[in-house]
Order: C-alpha cells, then structure tokens, then sequence
C-alpha cells in the first residue's frame, strides 16, 4: 500500500508501506479521502509541529475492512469518519472537561500515523458510524466543522447579533453558515478573493467585502468578530472594530513569531471579551448530528480532489487562488 511520509519540514516521500493489522481495540480503515489542512501546510513549512517519519493527514474517513480484538461496536464494512484528537484523561484539563489543552495530547496525522495513506489503523474509540445519507466528501469535512463548532461556541452569538467573518477560506465559510444557524440577525464576510465572496453568499452571507475599509455594518459595527485567517493586521483590526460589549474570537492559527498590538485602554473602555478556540473539544458529536441533519452546505467547499502522488507539489507550492478544500482521494 501507498502512503506519504513525513520525514522533516520541506521533505517527504510517497513510499510503498508494510500491510497494517489493527492492534487490540483498533481497525483497519480503507481511505476513501483524506482533506489538506493548514495545518499540514504549517507542518510541511516547519511553523507547526508534528512527530517525524509518520503519515500526515488528520481529516479522513473510509470504510472498515478489518477489525482487531476487543472492538464491539464497529464491523467490517461499515463507513466511519474519524477524530484524530486523543486526550490522555488524565492531565489537569482533561479532569476540568478541557480536552483540547490535553498536556499529553495524541493526534492521528500528527504524533500518529494519519490519512494520506491507503489503509490507517484508528482505535476504536476514535470512530463515527455515517448513515447512508451522508456523502464521503461531507464525512472528510466532519473534522473541520467540528473545529468550527468550537469557535462559534465561544462566540457568544446572540439572536439578532451583526456577525463578522475575517477570511473566507474553509473554515471562515464553515463560520458563515454556523453563525446563522446560531441566530446572527446579519453575517458579514470579508475576504479578498472573489470566488471565496460569491461562495460566502451561497453559503449564507448577507453581504460580502473584498476590504475591511469597505464593510458596512446595520448597528455601526458588529456585535461579534470571528478572525479566520490568523494574520497579525487582521487580528488587531477585529479588536478594534468590533461594537463595544462585543466578543472576538481569533480563530486562525497564528504564527508564535508574529505579534499585534492594541491599547490596553481598549478592553477596559469597551469591555472586551477576547477567545482563542482550539480543535474540537466535544464538538465532534456536535458536528455529526448538524451534518447528519442537512442543514450544513458543505459540497460547494471542495475545490478539487487529488491523487496522493498530486499531494508533495500542493505542499511545496501551496493552494491554487481557487482552491478552498482540497481533497486527497485515496480510494477509486
């Protein structure tokens, strides 16, 4: 079987890899696609971390084509989409039910063997059964929108709230729709490129800007900001636009190199609430009911699927303008 190995920042190799057998507790997965995160970009530029010599890819799903001892509640056949994130249970945030911040934290396609590869080996508990309705390019995306989830948990979105996405890429898209699924009375999207607007109005924006210069809000400014993009300026800018009382959530991955400034005055004189969100501490449930339920246009979010031999030259030269989520199509 084929898989890509990770073997250091900017190297790599799609490699012919031993047949794999599910341990005590674990299956075997047949890939069916595998999603390309930022964070794999991250990873491949050297600004994220992640164990050597093991296959990337966090953002899979497939079919079980064997399952090990001890595993009861799966069987061969079925078609599961997968979290990657294992907390050990037993650090301090674990015991306070914050998973996420797990000291001693375990990620398939990260410290573990992931999904660009043929067939990956999940433990048990790690698995999401998928009713027929759901489509293998929907159970790709559950992990992302269980990321989302989290952000818009933290939001504080009240009915009726002006709601302002920085970033248009997948998971500002996955914000606009989850913002008006949380009521938001208007979702304003700010992103520069044009496809990405025109797929924001789709998806459930009320209005679209290519610049922030340019936005305009019904109450003045929004009641609530959601940073997707992780840039110092446009962490900064949310801070500053958004309505006194209001809450910003920097949602994208910052860089530890990269820093902004805002007066310390700020928070005080408008009461601020500012949140980070991290993975998707109890959200992955979440995220399998509301796509389960239809309600989530996640379809018009792929871009373009790949062949793994395709997946070396999109991390070294990074995303086309068109691409929003691409897709390692892993099985015919």
């Amino acid at each position: 079987m084929k898989g890509f190995i990770f073997e250091a920042p900017g190297k790599g190799e799609i490699r012919e890899l031993a047949e794999k057998r599910p341990a005590t507790g674990e299956v075997l997965v047949r890939v069916k696609y595998c999603g390309v995160c930022g964070t794999d970009m991250n990873i491949w530029r050297g600004t994220d971390r992640s164990e050597r010599n093991i296959v990337l890819g966090h953002e899979y799903c497939g079919t079980i084509v064997e399952v090990g001892a001890g595993v009861a509640g799966f069987q061969a056949g079925d078609r599961v989409a997968i979290d990657p994130n294992i907390p050990c249970q037993k650090c301090e945030p674990c015991r306070k039910g914050r998973i996420n911040l797990c000291t001693a934290l375990k990620a398939l396609g990260v410290d573990i063997d992931g999904g660009f590869e043929e067939y990956c080996c999940v433990p048990e508990n790690q698995l999401y059964l998928l009713p027929d309705s759901l489509s293998w390019e929907q159970a790709a995306l559950m992990e992302p929108v269980a990321c989302a989830l989290n952000g818009i948990n933290r939001a504080d979105i009240a009915i009726g709230d002006d709601v302002l996405i920085l970033g248009g890429g997948p998971m500002g898209l996955l914000m606009v729709q989850l913002a008006r699924l949380r009521g938001a009375g208007h979702v304003i999207l700010c992103e520069r490129m044009d496809s990405r607007r025109q797929i924001g109005l789709q998806t459930g924006a009320d209005a679209v800007y290519a610049n922030l210069e340019d936005c305009q809000f019904p109450a003045g400014a929004p009641h609530v900001v959601i940073e997707c993009i992780g840039n110092p300026q446009t962490q900064q800018a949310a801070l500053e636009l958004v309505k006194p009382g209001g809450s910003v959530v920097l949602f994208g991955d910052g860089d530890l190199t990269k820093a902004f400034t805002v007066p310390s005055q700020l928070f005080y004189a408008k009461e601020l609430t500012a949140r980070g969100a991290a993975l998707n501490p109890f959200t992955h449930d979440q995220a399998f009911r509301l796509i389960a339920s239809g309600r989530m246009q996640l379809e018009p979010l792929v871009s373009r699927k790949i062949l793994l031999e395709e997946l070396i030259p999109l991390l070294e030269n990074g995303y086309q303008p068109q691409d929003i989520k691409v897709l390692v199509a892993l099985e015919g």
